[in-house]
């Protein structure tokens, strides 16, 4: 990737990799399927203060092009198709960046003051660059698009955005930032997965663990009885993508030794295979993306985690037949690249600059391992535990520059769904309770994020909103000593507390009304900051928009839970504090739980269950990791959940999880 902070030519810094720009013919068409207008986007292009507007243009002129991905392997550019030209129709100067003093709210105005409250916090994230302007593309050539699409036989083609820069040895390239379709938009589907923690010793460790099993055997001398003694599970194991849980197999699943990037590795294989029947619009990928930015072992090739992450996706692979070796294992190979748009945001462990040890307490558990496993197991760096906490925004400067400007955007699909990206911030000491659990809370909402998310809401009118954020807004504090608590009063015998025992139709035995928060403690690793004015505006409680919202998707906990939240006439409080230091705190809604995406099988009638989830909304599903095991309650193989909406009704929200093969 070329290195943006150098020259000081204009560059397109949105549309990019985690939030694309969807484009669709048939908004192009008229009812004779007949192209009436060429196909438009508007663009982000950020300049130095000398550019003048003329300046700008003159760059552009004949040197932007958009490049179709036309394959997932093989080598790079032999994925690609040829150039196609781009054409600068329309460029203005944005002056102002506060939406707030705007006559009009406008979306742009939104995605502007944005970068102004994160992007433009850094004086040399684009180098000298600071001045933006909104920029008009058009693609005149549509035909050619067309028999690109027809030739794929998909509905969907991604393209790189490549600008030619003058006097510069190499291109310039967004890459996945423009997908273009030609479908139906009151149908799609979607996967939303969440907390990847990619990193570049991921490989390393996996490779280690194999490496030590082969050697054993080696030493064995040929010894079939002494070879029969060893445990060689981490040179057979393999995994497959299906939906729910093996549930026959799950004692082998809680010690299956995961690698985290493989497992991302697996989701683009089983997105691709998606996408080709025509089963798959776009990823959405809700934080902690990378487990941290150093690079802890194998600095030899990457930056940071960032660029291993963009690697994985766009499968691209650096040093392999160079040292530190890591073999010819497809294990720990990019063989694919990533068919379909995705859109991210980012999770506190994004924010983080150091690793932590796999050796340190039980973090080898998240890893899917056992203590024998990693013993002789070292990270080049001195491990010390302080430095795992040191969190900035400065260190999300490559996420700004290669992958996302945006913290908190909003995506818009077809007429009725409106997908709003809400940035929670990094650890929070102030919460040391939790953090000190091992639970830990983040900062949360800032104020000028509350005032952007109803701005969005606004934009959203009448229609479906989804909110799409790594922290959730609720959470359960169950720890030991409360779980043979509620065993006591449930009176349960023979059998462990389960989530399930919690459900509103099994509580309503005990408190009556079925209601959550009226026994447990729910602002467990959750936001610290405006939470409680979060949760109203999520329940069309806010003083100042007063509409719900229809979900919340959202993981973090690295757990798999569904809640439904309710605009409470009496509300509560909760001890949010030490036993022998109470803080209370008002919850401003009531909490169900239960398996809410159960309700898309049982009621077949779509009008029944539109009307349903109209009267229960809002909705909090959230999703176990793709990367770590929860260390917690109840463990759950990595996964991910699958959306499918039909004739603008949510019909599916299918679970998938890894499987051993």
């Amino acid at each position: 990737m070329i290195d943006v902070q150098l020259g000081n030519y204009p560059i397109i810094i949105k549309p990019n990799l985690g939030n694309p720009i969807l484009l669709n013919l048939r908004d192009y068409k008229n009812r004779d399927q007949v192209p009436f207008n060429n196909l438009s986007f508007e663009a982000l292009v950020i300049a130095t203060p000398s550019h003048s507007t003329k300046k700008v243009l003159e760059h552009f002129h004949l040197n932007i092009f958009i490049q179709p991905i036309l394959k997932d392997n093989g080598d790079f550019l032999e994925r690609r198709g040829d150039l196609i030209a781009l054409h600068m129709v329309e460029i203005e100067k944005i002056e102002k960046l506060d939406f707030r003093d705007q006559p009009v709210l406008e979306e742009l105005n939104c995605v502007v003051w944005d970068i102004n409250n994160c992007v433009f916090q850094f004086d040399d994230v684009f180098g000298k660059r600071s001045t933006l302007y909104r920029v008009r593309f058009q693609i005149q050539d549509i035909k050619n698009i067309e028999n690109l699409l027809k030739a794929s036989k998909r509905d969907c083609l991604l393209f790189d955005i490549v600008h030619d820069v003058p006097n510069m040895s190499e291109n310039k390239v967004n890459y996945h930032s423009i997908a273009i379709y030609d479908k139906d938009w009151k149908d799609f589907s979607f996967i939303h997965a969440t907390d990847l923690h990619i990193a570049r010793r991921n490989d390393f460790i996996l490779n280690y663990l194999k490496q030590n099993v082969k050697a054993k055997v080696k030493n064995c001398g040929g010894n079939e009885k002494k070879i029969s003694k060893i445990n060689k599970f981490i040179l057979t194991r393999d995994f497959e993508l299906k939906e729910e849980f093996q549930e026959d197999r799950i004692e082998e699943l809680r010690t299956a030794k995961y690698n985290f990037n493989y497992n991302l590795r697996k989701l683009i294989d089983f997105a691709n295979n998606k996408v080709s029947q025509n089963n798959l619009d776009f990823v959405l990928m809700t934080g902690d993306l990378i487990d941290y930015l150093n690079i802890a072992r194998g600095n030899y090739h990457y930056k940071n985690n960032f660029h291993v992450f963009i690697d994985i996706l766009l499968g691209l692979n650096k040093g392999l037949k160079e040292p530190p070796y890591l073999g010819n294992d497809e294990e720990f190979v990019n063989k694919q690249e990533i068919l379909v748009p995705i859109f991210t945001t980012i999770g506190n462990h994004d924010y983080r600059k150091n690793h932590y040890g796999i050796k340190f307490g039980h973090v080898h558990k998240i890893f899917g391992l056992t203590h024998s496993d990693v013993k002789g197991y070292y990270d080049i760096k001195f491990f010390n535990y302080l430095t795992v906490l040191r969190a900035k925004d400065k260190f999300l400067k490559d996420y700004f520059r290669y992958i996302n400007p945006n913290l908190n955007f909003k995506l818009k699909i077809g007429d009725q769904y409106n997908f709003i990206f809400l940035e929670t911030g990094q650890d929070s000491i102030a919460d040391m309770h939790d953090l000190l659990k091992g639970g830990p809370s983040t900062k949360g909402i800032k104020e000028y994020q509350v005032d952007l998310l109803r701005a969005y809401i606004r934009l959203g009118h009448n229609e479906k909103i989804i909110v799409v954020m790594h922290t959730p807004p609720v959470s359960p504090n169950l720890s030991y000593l409360k779980r043979r608590k509620f065993r006591r009063k449930f009176k349960i015998k023979g059998r462990p507390l389960s989530w399930s025992d919690f459900y509103e139709s099994n509580l309503r035995k005990y408190n009556d009304t079925g209601r959550l928060d009226m026994v447990l403690n729910l602002k467990y690793q959750t936001i610290m900051y405006n939470w409680a004015t979060l949760l109203r505006i999520f329940t069309g409680s806010d003083k100042i928009i007063r509409r719900k919202i229809d979900f919340v998707m959202c993981g973090h906990t690295h757990t798999l839970k569904e809640y439904r939240l309710k605009e409470a006439k009496e509300t509560d409080r909760i001890n949010f504090g030490f036993w022998f230091f109470p803080i209370y705190i008002e919850v401003p809604c009531e909490i169900y739980t239960s398996r809410y995406r159960d309700k898309f099988k049982e009621i077949k009638d779509p009008f029944e269950l539109k009307a349903w989830f109209d009267v229960n909304k809002p909705f909090v599903f959230q999703t176990q990791a793709l990367g770590p095991l929860s260390a917690k309650f109840k463990f759950k193989p990595p996964g991910f959940r699958y959306y499918i909406i039909k004739n603008n009704q949510m019909v599916r929200a299918k679970v998938f999880s890894l499987h051993l093969k």
